[in-house]
């Protein structure tokens, strides 16, 4: 009898485990593996063209490893690493002729460090350094020779002429754009 009730234990705990699943979800383009109702391992999603839009990992239901994803062309678009559902790491954004378009350092899904900024074709167009997620110090703006052709003040991600005219909206308000480097 204590064999028949711990065969039958036995059987009805291998039977309820939970195994990954792997299907298409048709109206989404993707494929999935879930364990239960997280996701688990490598999810794709697809354009429409059948190509890979993008792709990342999954642990209990959280982006965790590399996420790419492609221009239609097949070449890289975005390039970040997430742990348990939150970017760390460089996060670096191309154009679709291959070129790199920004490049910044996430900490615990907030941007942290400089964010360089370049245009279509390779030459650096901006840097801004983050701290906590928001714009802090000056923001300085690249002509193709290299030098600093424009600068912007930043404190908690707002540009401090702007406070001030948000401050002063009902009022008229000159302001000395030489002033604050902005011409």
């Amino acid at each position: 009898m204590k064999k028949i009730v711990l065969l039958l234990t036995f059987l009805s705990i291998c039977l309820s485990a939970e195994t990954a699943k792997s299907y298409v979800i048709e109206d989404s383009a993707q494929k999935s593996n879930y364990v239960g109702d997280k996701r688990e391992g490598m999810t794709w999603w697809y354009n429409d063209k059948g190509g890979i839009k993008s792709k990342v990992n999954f642990k209990n239901g959280k982006e965790n490893g590399l996420y790419t994803s492609y221009h239609d062309n097949a070449k890289v678009k975005v390039l970040v690493s997430y742990v348990m559902g939150q970017k760390d790491g460089i996060q670096k954004m191309y154009f679709n002729n291959g070129q790199l378009g920004s490049q910044v350092r996430y900490e615990l899904g907030r941007r942290e460090g400089v964010m360089t900024e370049w245009d279509a074709e390779g030459y650096k167009y901006s840097e801004v350094f983050y701290k906590r997620n928001y714009k802090v110090g000056i923001k300085k703006y690249f002509d193709h020779s290299g030098k600093v052709s424009m600068t912007q003040e930043f404190k908690m991600d707002r540009n401090p002429v702007m406070i001030q005219m948000l401050k002063d909206k009902r009022k008229e308000t000159i302001i000395d754009l030489k002033k604050y480097g902005l011409i």
